[in-house]
């Protein structure tokens, strides 16, 4: 029973050993807190670069606009993952402190019991009062069981020592855990403070954005007109291209299974919406599929600033506009990439889109808008994260924004639920 109990206490020493690095070490919870708040963090960074670059320019822009306004949001968001940090931080310094107080209740218990055989020690008197106690036994074997007996209570008096020296181990290690959980906690309650004041100040930014936004509400009516008329031309020549693919890729898979099965009339697939693949183009596409929310961004670092879907548009009441895919503004010159390994359907010009290259995976496509360089070129094979171009700048406002799309067969998607982060 001792010995179970003091490799208890030593097994004790190794988990607060653990307890104390557990952060560091294999923290789920506390590890995505940690890569979140990164991840916000850089958000920010990208946006403050935009922000700066379009400042140079006088006129307002909406990109400013939604780049504040993605901010403001990434701030929010990051506060309260500090917030989550500091309720964690909590909960760890009170199991510690629970941990401590058990630890000494167990210690005054073992220094209690060690007191008590030491008081009895001393009742027994000198050790050659011990001898005196073998030797005045009846006979032999009794004198051996009492020579075990004084053998066996040394030993446990031993075991006792190093029990209570095990568990004080462990509380010297609970108390080093404790201090730098204290530590740790009044970082992030810094961090809070620090973030509120910085949110404080960049929603003032915003309102007054949006104020000098609504002084020019008429241009901007213009300019929507304007961005609406290039986004139906935008995905009316993508869905021209696709299907043309699609035929192609038809009559790819026609050809292939009728060298399968010669005489064969089977059709693949007569819809001009349906997408017959060969073996090659299904297993593509069943691994493009597999990775939806594991998808690399289309660029290393950069922020969403119009999602799909309908957007409103800052500074007008209630004017949206339908975007087909996202916007991802971007640090000048940013290099773009492919999501998933694919290969390059078409790489054409589009007027208000610059150069657009399309992927196909499968019957799955990716599109990129607004390249300035193209690295490549019509039937090339490409692999995941290979650079495909550079993001072109508008020459008036120096804003990099990537215009990216997501489509199965002739429906574009949503392409937010397919990237990770």
């Amino acid at each position: 029973m001792r010995v179970w109990s003091f490799n208890k206490a030593i097994w004790g020493i190794a988990l607060i050993g653990l307890s104390y690095s557990t952060w560091a070490q294999q923290p789920t919870q506390k590890e995505k807190l940690e890569q979140r708040k990164t991840q916000l963090q850089d958000e920010i960074e990208v946006a403050n670069g935009i922000l700066k670059k379009t400042q140079k320019d006088k006129e307002l822009t909406l990109n400013q606009v939604r780049a504040l306004d993605k901010k403001v949001r990434a701030r929010q968001e990051l506060i309260r993952t500090v917030q989550a940090q500091i309720s964690n931080s909590d909960r760890e310094i009170r199991r510690l402190k629970n941990e401590m107080a058990r630890l000494d209740g167990e210690i005054k218990t073992l220094k209690e019991k060690y007191a008590g055989m030491l008081r009895e020690a001393q009742k027994r008197g000198t050790p050659s009062s011990a001898l005196a106690f073998v030797f005045a036994s009846d006979d032999l074997q009794q004198a051996l069981k009492r020579l075990y007996f004084l053998r066996q209570y040394s030993g446990f008096r031993q075991t006792q020592v190093e029990e209570i020296k095990a568990l004080q181990e462990i509380k010297a290690q609970a108390i080093l855990a404790l201090e730098a959980e204290q530590g740790r906690k009044r970082q992030l309650l810094g961090q809070e403070v620090a973030q509120k004041q910085e949110l404080v100040a960049e929603k003032s930014q915003q309102e007054a954005a949006v104020a000098k936004l609504k002084k020019k509400e008429s241009q901007i009516a213009t300019e929507i007109k304007k961005k609406r008329s290039e986004m139906q031309k935008l995905e009316q020549q993508i869905q021209r291209i696709i299907q043309d693919e699609l035929r192609r890729q038809r009559e790819a898979a026609r050809k292939q299974a009728e060298a399968q099965n010669p005489g064969s009339t089977t059709q693949a697939g007569s819809s001009p919406e349906s997408f017959a693949l060969t073996p090659e183009g299904a297993a593509l596409a069943k691994d493009f599929a597999a990775n939806k929310g594991k998808l690399p961004w289309p660029v290393e670092r950069g922020i969403i600033t119009q999602n799909f879907g309908e957007n409103p548009v800052p500074g007008t009441s209630g004017v949206t506009i339908k975007n087909p895919g996202v916007d991802i503004g971007t640090p000048s010159k940013s290099q773009v990439r492919a999501v998933f390994q694919g290969e390059v359907s078409t790489v054409v010009r589009i007027p208000g889109a610059n150069r657009v290259v399309l992927i196909r995976h499968g019957n799955y496509f990716t599109v990129y808008s607004n390249l300035e360089d193209v690295f490549v070129k019509t039937g090339d094979k490409v692999s995941t994260k290979e650079a495909i171009g550079r993001v072109a700048a508008d020459p008036e406002t120096g804003e990099s924004t990537l215009h990216f799309e997501l489509w199965m067969d002739t429906n574009n998607q949503d392409p937010k639920p397919w990237l990770g982060r």
